[in-house]
C-alpha cells in the first residue's frame, strides 16, 4: 500500500462510523405497510392498532355532535381557550334613569361577563336596558303651614272700673301668633332633562300655598268692656278711649318659588346608594297683607290700619343629595342654602269711617334691598310603579330670614323677619 491509499481507506472507515451512529441515534419510522399486508406485522411507535370489539356484539356507532352543545375535544365559540388570554368587559344592569336614582358606574356582584368581540366584527350589540330616558317630568301636590313670624300685642279688652288682662293667651287679649297659618294646598311641578350620565338639569316650581287667618276681641256695646289698642288712634284717650264693638285682624300670605338647578353624581362603588352635589338660582316670593280693625257703636266710627309687604328673593344656592335604593323603593334626601337679595316694597294706609275728630289718615310706602337666606331640607320616598313611572310621598321644610312681614310694620319699616315653612307631598313622576 502505498502513502496515498492509505489515507483514503482511513476515510472511508470513518465515514462509515459516523452513518451507523446517526442511524442509532435517530431512527426511522417504519415504511406503512402495503395494501392487503398484515398491520399487526407493522411495528414502530407511531402505531397502535385498535381494540377488536368481542365477538357476537355490534360495534357501537361514532359520537356524533348535538346541535347546541360543544363537540369535545373542540373549543367552544365565544370562550376563552385554557392559556390563553381573552379580553372581557363588564355590561352593568343599568336601572332606569330617573333624577336623584343610583347609576352605577361599577358593576354590582352577580353583573354578566361578556366576552368583548373579535377584531373586524364591529361593536357588540346593545343589551336591552342599557338606553335610559332623558327627559323626567314631576306632578306634586304640596301642603305647607308657615308660622306667622312674629308675636305682637295687637289689642285688650279694659274694663271700665279700670281694670284689665293684657296677660298673654288670656280671653280679652289678642297677638298676630294667637291664630297659626294652617296647612294649604299648593303645586310642585319639575322637569328633569338629562345632559350626561352624573348630570341633570331641573327646573322647578312650587307655591300658591294662599292662606289667610283671623281673630276678633268682641267688647261690650254696655260699655262695660272696651276693647283697646295701641296701635288705632281711635283707641287713645283723646279720641274715643277704645271701642265697644268689636277689635279684629286679618292676615294673608301667599308664596311662590321658582329654581334652576344642576345635579351632578359622584363616582361610587355601590349602584344602591348615589351622593351629588348640585347649584343653581333661586327666585322666591313672599307677600303678605295685614290689617287690624276696630268699630265703635255710640260714635259709628270705625278704624282700619292695613300693611301690605313683597319680598322678591333672587341669587344663586348650592346643595347636596343622597339617595338609597331597595329594588323599587328609594329614599332620597336632599338639602339646599341660598344667600340672597331681597327686593321688598312695604305700603301702609290707615282710615277713619264716620269721619271722627282728632283722626289722620295715613298713607305710606317703602321699598328696598337687603340681603336674605333661604334653607331647604327634604325627604322624599319613591316607589317604581311601572319602567317609566314613579309614586311619591315625602316632607319639606323651608327656612327664609331677612323679609319684610306685614305685621311687623305696626312699630315702623322693618325687613328683618324670619318665618319657617313646612309640610307634606304626594304626586307622580314620569320618565321618557
Amino acid at each position: 500500500m502505498n502513502r496515498t491509499a492509505f489515507p483514503l481507506a482511513l476515510a472511508v472507515v470513518l465515514l462509515g462510523s459516523l452513518a451507523a451512529s446517526a442511524q442509532t441515534t435517530n431512527p426511522q419510522p417504519p415504511p406503512p405497510p402495503l395494501p392487503g399486508s398484515d398491520p399487526a406485522a407493522v411495528t414502530g411507535p407511531a402505531y397502535a392498532p385498535a381494540a377488536a370489539p368481542p365477538a357476537g356484539q355490534p360495534v357501537p356507532p361514532l359520537p356524533q355532535p348535538v346541535p347546541g352543545q360543544p363537540v369535545p375535544g373542540q373549543p367552544v365559540p365565544g370562550q376563552p381557550v385554557p392559556g390563553q388570554p381573552v379580553p372581557y368587559y363588564a355590561v352593568p344592569p343599568q336601572p332606569q334613569w330617573q333624577p336623584y336614582s343610583p347609576y352605577p358606574a361599577y358593576p354590582p356582584p352577580g353583573t354578566l361577563i361578556v366576552p368583548a368581540p373579535p377584531p373586524g366584527l364591529g361593536p357588540l350589540a346593545t343589551t336591552p336596558g342599557l338606553e335610559t330616558p332623558h327627559w323626567d317630568f314631576t306632578a306634586d301636590a304640596l301642603w305647607l303651614e308657615r308660622n306667622v313670624g312674629n308675636s305682637v300685642c295687637l289689642g285688650y279688652g279694659v274694663s271700665t272700673s279700670g281694670n284689665f288682662d293684657s296677660r298673654r293667651g288670656s280671653s280679652d287679649s289678642l297677638y298676630t301668633d294667637d291664630v297659626y297659618m294652617p296647612l294649604e294646598t299648593g303645586v310642585r311641578l319639575q322637569l328633569t332633562g338629562r345632559i350626561s350620565d352624573h348630570a341633570t338639569i331641573e327646573a322647578t316650581y312650587w307655591g300658591l300655598q294662599q292662606w289667610s287667618v283671623g281673630e276678633t276681641l268682641l267688647a261690650d256695646p254696655n260699655n262695660s268692656v272696651l276693647a283697646y289698642s295701641p296701635w288705632l288712634q281711635l283707641s287713645a284717650p283723646s279720641a274715643i278711649g277704645g271701642f265697644n264693638n268689636y277689635l279684629s285682624y286679618t292676615y294673608t300670605s301667599q308664596v311662590h318659588n321658582a329654581e334652576i338647578n344642576e345635579q351632578i353624581l359622584f363616582p361610587t362603588y355601590n349602584p344602591y346608594w348615589a351622593f351629588g352635589w348640585l347649584w343653581g338660582v333661586r327666585y322666591f316670593r313672599l307677600s303678605d297683607n295685614f290689617s287690624l280693625s276696630g268699630s265703635d257703636l255710640d260714635y259709628n266710627y270705625s278704624e282700619t290700619l292695613n300693611y301690605q309687604t313683597a319680598n322678591n328673593l333672587i341669587g344663586p344656592q348650592i346643595g347636596l343629595h343622597c339617595v338609597r335604593g331597595w329594588d323599587r323603593f328609594q329614599v332620597v334626601t336632599e338639602a339646599k342654602v341660598g344667600v340672597m337679595a331681597n327686593f321688598y316694597t312695604q305700603q301702609g294706609s290707615d282710615v277713619a269711617g264716620g269721619n271722627p275728630p282728632h283722626f289722620t289718615p295715613m298713607d305710606s310706602s317703602t321699598n328696598g334691598t337687603d340681603v336674605a337666606a333661604l334653607f331647604e331640607i327634604s325627604i322624599m320616598a319613591r316607589f317604581r310603579v311601572t319602567q317609566y313611572l314613579w309614586l311619591r310621598a315625602g316632607y319639606q321644610f323651608y327656612a327664609v330670614t331677612g323679609l319684610a312681614l306685614a305685621p311687623r310694620q305696626l312699630g315702623g319699616a322693618d325687613h328683618n323677619g324670619t318665618v319657617g315653612l313646612d309640610g307634606l307631598s304626594l304626586g307622580l313622576e314620569t320618565a321618557w
